[in-house]
């Protein structure tokens, strides 16, 4: 046994691989396996872009910057389990969903209403948030 295997063993939960001589380190979460490379990659340019974003944007405050920032690092972490990019596919995503930020919400309100129209057919859609009730 190699000392560096077993080294590799040891940190941080990982799980040394090696298939057909190329060493892959993959990373699990709850139940889920993942490159550990890849998944740095990702949060590192997600992160990253975001610290840049916020220093540049002087008018919003951090409480509302940094439950952005924390929902852009979960959709990357979550998309690098899902879809298993290779090393530079995982940071331009990470920097891609970084700069989505806020935008994120819009998307997932759009996927949402069209999920509900599958499973509930005879519900009448929800009217826009920027229009006001009827009076």
């Amino acid at each position: 046994m190699r000392i560096g295997a077993g080294l590799s063993a040891l940190s941080a939960g990982a799980v040394a691989a090696t298939p057909a001589g190329k060493g892959v380190v993959l990373w699990g979460f709850l139940g889920m396996q993942f490159g550990a490379a890849a998944m740095v990659a990702a949060l590192f340019g997600c992160t990253v872009t975001r610290v840049i974003i916020g220093m540049a944007d002087k008018t919003s405050k951090w409480f509302v910057r940094v439950p952005i920032d924390i929902l852009a690092i979960g959709v990357t972490f979550f998309f690098v389990v899902e879809k298993s990019p290779e090393l530079f596919a995982a940071l331009m995503s990470g920097i891609f969903i970084g700069t989505l930020g806020a935008t994120i919400i819009k998307i997932a309100e759009k996927w949402g209403a069209k999920m509900m129209a599958v499973v509930l057919p005879d519900t009448p859609p929800a009217p826009p948030a920027s229009t006001p009730p009827p009076a």
